[in-house]
């Protein structure tokens, strides 16, 4: 079948922030393998709005139009499928994502336009409904997806998670832009090597999409999909998407005796959390040229760090980012201010943190209540006021009342730190790192330096993610 998949655009004034679409890529792969016809059209990185996809459409004339939907992306999303019904009558519409994940009934009693919503994993999903469309076969037999029959709303049972990820084709990159992803010219690409994430925090939607069990793929497989992003496509430098890259140490110290023994060794970063390293492991991995490693600490308060159900403390995340210092990795950490219980105290605490520990980077955002997490439910149930303008839900805006911490509070905390933190000595620092990450951080640091001696008045409500 012929079929285009499309990333959407961001809404208009959100933070952008333009990286290479793994899912969609993992979808084209394995669509293109079993001989369907594919076109991938990501708005984010060719800078295309909802209504300038249309004659494109015309031209491609697919059967099949797929949608990816992130909370923030959800109704540019719905912009383009009803674009594409109206361009394109016979077509078909399929949705997937976190947001229609969750909100699959929602979406379709609201939104006549689309036709399927495909749930959690996509890749065997889309691909037997591929198949089962092209026969007309009764769709009530695929697992993992939600669909009308008639007047009424069906919702086929859970497909069970892919065991062997080994077993999936790398992602479909070719399909892609690579050159309108760069990052201050250099090519970072992205790879992901599990899924599947045990830990339960309020505020993720990790095991929602991915299931609770850590599922893995082989070291040998990981290095021969590195050995492809560097020969093949040219990166510069490689990150690791994984929700907890180092939940199993001995298959990452596998992964680095690998790398080192076929030399393919390019600069690269992963994320973890602080209660998943050990010195041996963080050694193996920067001789194997890890050189950023990022942290979600979260807070600097206890308090706070068990009301999100981190399963983490301040003292380990103030010795994880000391232990990768010592193995010779920057650290990059996020926290997330203005939680519920959060006080300027406790701000305050997170803040002391922040300054004691001195990471190499530190995003600060706010918490975000993604329909289907913990938090979505535990706001609903203080009765406080909840945005329903899924436009806002970009980390970066508070979308819920807090009564004990004000929105313009957590926007000047912010303002505040990073005015004290990107210097022309914090820019002199990294540069002598005279590496990758170094040169990044450098690089937007001075860019954030330069915007702030333009407008030194200005109150940078997303200071960190919507220019970085």
């Amino acid at each position: 079948m012929r079929v285009t998949l499309i990333n959407p655009p961001y809404p208009k004034g959100s933070p952008e922030s333009v990286f290479i679409p793994l899912g969609i890529s993992y979808l084209a792969a394995i669509l293109e393998r079993s001989g369907h016809e594919v076109y991938v059209m990501d708005c984010q990185a060719l800078r295309l709005s909802p209504d300038d996809i249309g004659d494109k459409l015309l031209e491609l004339k697919p059967q099949i139009v797929g949608v990816t939907a992130s909370t923030l992306t959800y109704w540019p999303a719905i912009e383009i499928v009803r674009n594409a019904k109206k361009m394109l009558p016979g077509c078909i519409t399929v949705m997937g994502g976190p947001h229609v994940t969750v909100m699959d009934e929602d979406t379709l009693k609201q939104n006549p336009e689309v036709d399927i919503i495909v749930r959690r994993e996509g890749e065997y999903t889309m691909l037997e409904l591929l198949n089962k469309l092209s026969k007309g076969g009764d769709l009530s037999n695929v697992y993992g997806i939600t669909f009308r029959r008639g007047d009424k709303i069906f919702r086929s049972p859970e497909r069970p998670f892919i065991q062997n990820l080994d077993e999936l084709p790398f992602p479909a990159f070719d399909h892609l832009p690579l050159k309108n992803y760069r990052v201050f010219g250099k090519n970072y690409m992205p790879i992901i090597t599990s899924r599947g994430c045990p830990f339960q925090c309020t505020f993720c939607m990790a095991s929602k999409m991915c299931g609770k069990k850590f599922r893995a793929r082989s070291p040998k497989n990981v290095v021969d999909e590195l050995e492809v992003l560097i020969t093949r496509y040219g990166a510069d430098a490689i990150t690791f998407y994984d929700d907890t890259f180092t939940f199993d140490m001995e298959r990452v110290i596998k992964i680095c005796h690998e790398m080192k023994r076929r030399d393919i060794l390019p600069p690269w970063d992963c994320r973890t959390r602080v209660d998943m390293i050990t010195d041996k492991l963080l050694t193996e991995m920067r001789t194997a040229n890890c050189q950023l490693i990022h942290f979600g600490v979260e807070s600097g308060n206890p308090e706070i760090l068990r009301a999100m159900k981190k399963g983490t403390t301040v003292e380990q995340n103030e010795r994880a980012i000391k232990m990768a210092k010592k193995a010779g990795i920057m650290v990059a950490v996020s926290v997330i201010i203005g939680y519920p219980g959060e006080t300027d105290e406790t701000i305050k605490q997170t803040m002391d943190f922040l300054r004691r520990t001195d990471p190499d980077y530190v995003y600060i955002c706010v918490p975000t209540p993604y329909p289907g997490t913990e938090l979505y439910d535990y706001i609903k149930t203080l009765g406080w006021e909840l945005s329903s303008d899924w436009t806002r839900y970009d980390e970066q805006t508070l979308v819920f009342e807090n009564p004990t911490i004000s929105a313009e509070k957590i926007a000047e905390v912010r303002r505040r730190f990073y005015n004290n933190y990107f210097t022309p000595t914090y820019i002199l620092r990294k540069s002598l790192k005279r590496n990758f990450y170094g040169y990044i951080m450098a690089r937007i640091a001075l860019n954030d330096l330069l915007w702030r001696m333009k407008f030194p008045a200005r109150v940078l409500k997303s200071l960190s993610a919507s220019r970085h």
